[in-house]
């Protein structure tokens, strides 16, 4: 079943898109995927995800490394209703980059659209377990209104 995921927009681009940590001083980029995730990030930022999906993929196979060229592919994924991709790039994101909020929150989202709660709790409680202070605060009551069916952790 393929949905487009419009409600995700408040948190997916505006909280999150700032928040994305620079990838790490042994990533090598090639000026070609620089320029690629750069375009990838603004059709991302546009809602323009269909034509996000080619220019992350392409960054990936010239630097398979870059988890937060998995982890937009995975958000661009997740927005056109392609749960089951979008679940495999997130993973490979935290594979590589375990502080990769985005990648925790689209596998939150992803298996709580596929009906798979429990999943979904297990990434919340991951993703709560790297937060601090007020941006916790801040992820968890968006998380709430997000997904209401969701039990918070330390409820």
């Amino acid at each position: 079943m393929r949905v487009r995921v419009a409600s995700l927009g408040l948190f997916a681009v505006g909280m999150l898109f700032a928040t994305l940590p620079v990838a790490g001083a042994e990533t090598v980029f090639t000026d070609e995927a620089d320029s690629l995730y750069a375009l990838g990030g603004e059709f991302y930022v546009e809602g323009r995800y269909s034509d996000a999906v080619p220019l992350f993929r392409r960054v990936i196979e010239l630097d398979p490394l870059h988890g937060n060229a998995h982890a937009l592919l995975g958000g661009s994924y997740l927005h056109i209703g392609d749960y089951a991709n979008a679940i495999g790039a997130f993973e490979r994101a935290i594979e590589l980059d375990d502080g990769i909020r985005l990648a925790y929150l689209g596998l939150v989202a992803a298996n709580y659209f596929t009906e798979r709660i429990e999943a979904a709790e297990h990434w919340l409680e991951r993703l709560a377990s790297i937060l601090s202070g007020d941006e916790r605060s801040r992820y968890l009551a968006t998380l709430s209104n997000q997904f209401p069916r969701l039990t918070l952790p330390g409820s």
